[in-house]
């Protein structure tokens, strides 16, 4: 019997029941993006938000997406290039295609090809795809709600509860947080959070 792909939260697909887990043993939390795509742009609030939850980050510089030709632009974001994380729980690995003067940034290798080969033959970005189970392509939330925005002004809207733009990026954070503790075995404090149990009851 073949599996069939599933929306399950937000817009993430439920696309395999083979979890894709690292030698270690750690759930591997994969994105690809450039730095002009104004989608990544917004997406990577949410992963870096949601990854925050379960470990660190270092080596994160502030970044905007592309000022012309894309649908929209100076959209606030993070270059994660150069980004490490460590995590007792997850791994994160993803690589950056472009700049935001759409320069190449970083080469795929055979590493890359073999998750894009199965789970994104297209490479359309920004791609998300968590534990090899769970997969976006999009983003959860539309650019167009923080493009020309500050750093500082986005990260106000996130700790406003009344703010429009703070309850997107937030739904996306708690969807990504929702995947990772199911991904994981609900290890870590951020999966038991209310908002967030809800939502892995539904996986």
């Amino acid at each position: 019997m073949s599996f069939v792909p599933k929306r399950v939260l937000g817009k993430f697909m439920h696309v395999t029941d083979q979890p894709l887990k690292r030698p270690g043993g750690k759930s591997l939390v994969y994105f690809m993006g450039a730095g002009f795509c104004p989608f990544c742009a917004a997406e990577r609030w949410a992963i870096v938000k949601a990854l925050e939850r379960f470990g660190k980050w270092d080596g994160i510089a502030e970044d905007k997406s592309a000022g012309h030709d894309e649908k929209y632009l100076n959209v606030p974001t993070f270059n994660l290039a150069r980004a490490k994380y460590e995590s007792d729980t997850v791994e994160f690995a993803g690589k950056e295609t472009a700049d935001r003067n759409f320069e190449p940034l970083q080469e795929l290798d055979d590493k890359d090809y073999e998750i894009l080969d199965m789970y994104n033959p297209d490479q359309m970005i920004p791609f998300l795809l968590i534990d090899g189970q769970y997969m976006q392509v999009g983003a959860g939330y539309s650019p167009e709600l923080i493009q020309n925005m500050t750093h500082d002004k986005v990260r106000a809207e996130l700790g406003n509860p009344n703010s429009a733009i703070g309850k997107a990026i937030n739904a996306e954070i708690d969807n990504i947080t929702a995947l990772i503790c199911k991904a994981t075995g609900g290890k870590g404090s951020a999966c038991n959070s209310d908002s967030v149990k809800a939502l892995t009851a539904k996986l």
